[in-house]
């Protein structure tokens, strides 16, 4: 299979034409740099990575003899040499803001802390995930949720997907994983991503003292994944101290692999303080938490998380895709205990998300949204995320949605 292309193409394209700096992160092995070298916008792009150990010596000792050609250049890895972008705001001021640069490499603190010091007012921060759904399937111009968050209407509409949700979910959105044609060579893929992640992304940012216990911590989190976690638990899960636990969640968080979901709440209301956590990548999450093939994602217990998760990887990369950036929550009826998956603010607009596992829907399954939308009489209607085929009005202000369509 060849290049994919990718959704925030469009969103890099326009950046490049106001900013004189693109830096884009996201974590290990989401296709960064196979986008920065088949980007159509970026084509006639000098491409240099700083994992080759020439480039880098030369980044490091004469910054400005790597950067004299004045051909708009590509620097991935940024992260191995900072002290580069101090030459890139030499040449950027220099020439009037006419020289383009973009910068990529993991989303870690070095890269995202550094730029935003020495760049101030000449930058423009993007986020890259894995694959989303629709750019597999390579779909391109209709975004549910755009129209969704927009108000627009949208029509009831039955459509074919022959892929599994349960395949999709294990698998993830890694490029190199998605591709994989054997459970063994996923697995195997896995394995190596979670190994170099500790073993080398980790150790350039921080010491970590006992690597298996941060490969525990990381194994609960991902057994955990949609539930309410106590770090106290944690703790003793992993064989770390509380206040180890909070730095080495804070490192997940940091290094964009982990996202950390509040409860929702408005003036007058009670938020639950407890947070939930999910994976950027629902393949990553079901590896950590041991569920080696699809086959296992099918049992009750598991399988509707992991699809929430899966969901809201999703979710992620329609937020990468917009000018500000939308905020993820989910709600529980402090009363009732009545829960919803997700909530995302965006501007002003709120809009509820349920997931659901079933291949169909009935009025019942509303009744989480309904509750939240009598609370919240500013709030229009809702979505339930399910595995059936039907776009459709389950309630007057419940849409079902295929996890397809998303």
């Amino acid at each position: 299979m060849g290049y994919i292309e990718r959704h925030i193409e469009s969103r890099l394209k326009e950046a490049l034409d106001i900013h004189p700096v693109v830096i884009l992160s996201g974590p290990r092995q989401v296709g960064k740099s196979t986008l920065l070298q088949n980007a159509a916008c970026l084509k006639g792009w000098r491409y240099i990575t700083l994992d080759d150990s020439i480039l880098l010596e030369q980044a490091k000792e004469d910054p400005q003899g790597l950067l004299l050609n004045e051909t708009p250049i590509i620097i991935d890895e940024i992260q191995r040499c900072p002290e580069l972008l101090v030459t890139i705001k030499y040449y950027v001021d220099q020439s009037k803001r006419k020289r383009r640069f973009i910068l990529s490499g993991s989303g870690n603190v070095s890269l995202r802390g550094a730029p935003r010091e020495t760049l101030a007012g000449r930058a423009r921060y993007l986020h890259l995930t894995g694959f989303s759904y629709a750019e597999i399937q390579n779909r391109k111009d209709y975004f549910l949720l755009d129209r969704l968050m927009s108000g627009k209407e949208i029509t009831s509409v039955e459509s074919e997907n022959n892929a599994s949700f349960i395949e999709s979910a294990w698998k993830g959105g890694l490029p190199e994983i998605v591709l994989a044609s054997k459970p063994r060579v996923v697995s195997g893929l896995m394995s190596g991503y979670v190994d170099t992640y500790i073993e080398r992304d980790i150790q350039d940012l921080v010491k970590i003292r006992y690597p298996q216990n941060f490969r525990r911590l990381m194994q609960a989190l991902a057994k955990a994944t949609g539930w309410e976690s106590q770090q106290e638990e944690l703790a003793k899960i992993s064989g770390e101290t509380r206040s180890n636990v909070s730095r080495h969640m804070s490192l997940l968080k940091n290094t964009q692999l982990l996202y950390e979901l509040r409860g929702f709440m408005v003036r007058g209301e009670t938020a639950y303080k407890q947070a939930k956590y999910y994976w950027f990548d629902s393949g990553v999450a079901c590896f950590m938490a041991g569920i080696s093939s699809a086959q296992e994602l099918k049992k009750e217990n598991i399988k509707g998380r992991f699809l929430e998760n899966f969901i809201f990887q999703q979710l992620l990369v329609w937020a990468s895709l917009q000018q500000t950036q939308p905020e993820f929550y989910y709600w529980k009826s402090k009363q009732t205990h009545t829960e919803v998956d997700f909530i995302i603010k965006h501007r002003d607009v709120v809009l509820p998300i349920e997931v659901k596992s079933g291949d169909s829907l009935d009025f019942r399954d509303t009744r989480s949204i309904r509750e939240f939308l009598k609370g919240h009489p500013d709030v229009r209607f809702g979505v339930i995320i399910y595995t059936g085929k039907k776009l459709y009005p389950v309630a007057s202000n419940v849409w079902a949605v295929p996890w397809y369509q998303l």
